[in-house]
């Protein structure tokens, strides 16, 4: 059991990496943005950084979670990663 919780933990931190630094590329992106569309981009960007940190919130309670509990909290994790992950990837579709 403690080896499924090990590997999902390296999963979800590989994956928010990767959206950290795609997150991070757009940011620079929206650097050259006209004043209006800057300002939209950079709320959309605030709103990503907060389903971020609630993601990243609940995620570090997972650490703490006994591994018997694991297979109680899994699907609620799994349930928030997807959502965070689901908004970052309509973000970027929305702009690249």
């Amino acid at each position: 059991m403690h080896n499924q919780k090990d590997a999902y933990k390296q999963k979800v931190d590989a994956e928010l990496r990767e959206l950290e630094a795609r997150t991070e590329l757009l940011k620079a992106k929206g650097n050259n943005l006209l004043a209006d569309a800057k300002v939209k981009f950079e709320e959309q960007v605030g709103e990503l950084d907060k389903a971020k940190s609630e993601f990243a919130s609940y995620y570090d309670q997972l650490a703490e979670k006994a591994d018997d509990t694991w297979d109680d909290v899994k699907d609620e994790a799994e349930d928030k990663w997807n959502k965070f992950a689901s908004s970052v990837s309509s973000f970027i579709s929305k702009h690249t």
